[in-house]
């Protein structure tokens, strides 16, 4: 027994309309709502945010220091595996946030790696790599979160 093409059609019609809704709203260009860091909030003044350091090494240090104006933050680091991790608040601004990194290993450790990654909340993570000479390491480093 053949069906009827006109009532065929309609159907297949209604079934598109159906799927075709709740897809078109899926699929389509609505707006996001996008969670905004505070420190687009803020404009150019620097503001104070509480931040994970992650501090990665192949070599054991003997001491690490980081610094910003100064004040130090990595008050109760354990270095006793890479990586070693600590919650500090850091002040960023949106021209740029320098930190002050020095770390020494023991005599005779060759020439190492040492990559410190800062994650500030609502933030991306941002990385940086640095080669120590002579069983030391002195630098500053810009983090700049737009």
């Amino acid at each position: 027994m053949r069906g009827f093409p006109p009532l065929q059609i309609f159907l297949l019609g209604l079934a598109f309309c159906l799927l075709a809704v709740p897809l078109a709203q899926l699929t389509g260009n609505v707006s996001q709502v996008k969670a905004t860091p505070a420190i687009a909030k803020a404009g150019d003044t620097p503001l104070k945010v509480l931040v994970m350091i992650r501090l990665r090494y192949a070599h054991k240090p003997l001491l690490i220091s980081l610094k910003q104006d100064g004040q130090e933050l990595l008050l109760m680091l354990d270095f006793t595996s890479s990586p070693a991790e600590e919650q500090a608040s850091v002040v960023i601004s949106k021209t740029g946030s320098e930190l002050e990194l020095s770390a020494t290993w023991p005599t005779g450790t060759p020439d190492t790696a040492l990559t410190l990654e800062i994650e500030p909340d609502g933030l991306e993570t941002r990385s940086e790599t640095r080669w120590s000479s002579d069983s030391t390491l002195n630098e500053i480093l810009t983090f700049i979160w737009p």
